[in-house]
């Protein structure tokens, strides 16, 4: 029998996590973060954790157990590959309910369909594809894909550093539009999604940056550069991040950079919505109760 897993999603700030909470403590379950930002050490406001506290080497948020969270140092590399690998891991040796908190659709597509990329790490091609995303920009990459695969804004979030440099990486390798193989489920998955009302979503969004910035989210960015992190860094780019430099180096205003943070982060809730309606898989609900009646049947 497959491991019966449940994954939470629905776009930035819809409400996943706190359903995954009362469902994590109702069922004896644990969380799983699939958020692809949440694994850096040190970016804590901008990237919305989850307000815990470590107990040894356990992060508890409101008494439940949350993994894959600081796994890395911002200037380390942490790829798809290496979240599925690691979730596999846990997944395997805690015998509690596993409830993955979606973030990145990407993630948990990747684990539920076991893809399998056709090519690893190719650490020398990345750190070139990663210096010329600096250089040049994200749409020059972009441009460079498609050539290679015309289909690519079809197939990955071209607004992603991180998709798109991965993106590139294998492109540039096998010389082959981009595809990922499906290997056999390993898993017996319930995926649940949040309903949402998208001007109230957009609504919080605006709310939460501004909670960002009065929780210090300036002050991180600049703990960041001053440790010596590089503006160019994959982790560094991220909403909320890259506004931040650009306010600390001058080239924006905080007004300008505030205002970016929520424009940009409205765009990212609206590309996830489109991720995430595309997958006929994804059980929509209303309320808690919904969702707590899909997992008794399930369970």
């Amino acid at each position: 029998m497959k491991p019966k897993i449940i994954i939470i999603q629905g776009p930035t700030a819809s409400g996943k996590s706190a359903i995954a909470i009362k469902l994590a403590k109702e069922f004896n379950g644990f969380l799983i973060s699939a958020d692809s930002r949440m694994i850096y050490k040190g970016m804590d406001i901008g990237t919305n954790k989850d307000k815990g506290k470590w107990l040894a080497n356990t992060y508890i948020v409101q008494g439940v157990e949350e993994k894959m969270i600081d796994v890395v140092q911002p200037d380390q590399e942490f790829t798809v590959d290496d979240w599925v690998t690691q979730v596999k891991k846990i997944i395997k040796e805690d015998k509690r309910l596993t409830i993955i908190v979606g973030g990145t659709g990407f993630y948990t597509q990747a684990l539920t369909n076991n893809f399998k990329l056709p090519v690893g790490k190719n650490i020398e091609l990345r750190a070139e594809i990663v210096q010329e995303l600096a250089e040049k920009g994200i749409a020059f990459i972009v441009k460079k894909i498609k050539v290679i695969d015309p289909e690519i804004e079809s197939k990955i979030d071209i607004q992603n550093p991180r998709r798109v440099i991965r993106a590139a990486e294998v492109c540039f390798q096998t010389k082959k539009p981009l595809e990922r193989k499906v290997g056999k489920p390993l898993f017996d998955a319930l995926q649940i999604g949040i309903n949402f009302d998208r001007e109230k979503l957009y609504e919080k969004i605006n709310k939460r940056v501004d909670e960002m910035i009065k929780e210090g989210l300036v002050q991180e960015v600049e703990g960041l550069m001053k440790k010596g992190y590089s503006e160019s860094l994959t982790a560094m780019t991220g909403i909320g991040y890259r506004q931040i430099v650009q306010y600390l180096t001058g080239k924006i205003s905080s007004i300008d950079a505030v205002e970016l943070i929520k424009r940009d982060t409205r765009r990212y809730a609206k590309r996830q919505i489109t991720w995430l309606k595309r997958d006929k898989s994804i059980n929509w609900v209303d309320t808690y109760k919904e969702a707590q009646n899909l997992l008794k049947k399930f369970v």
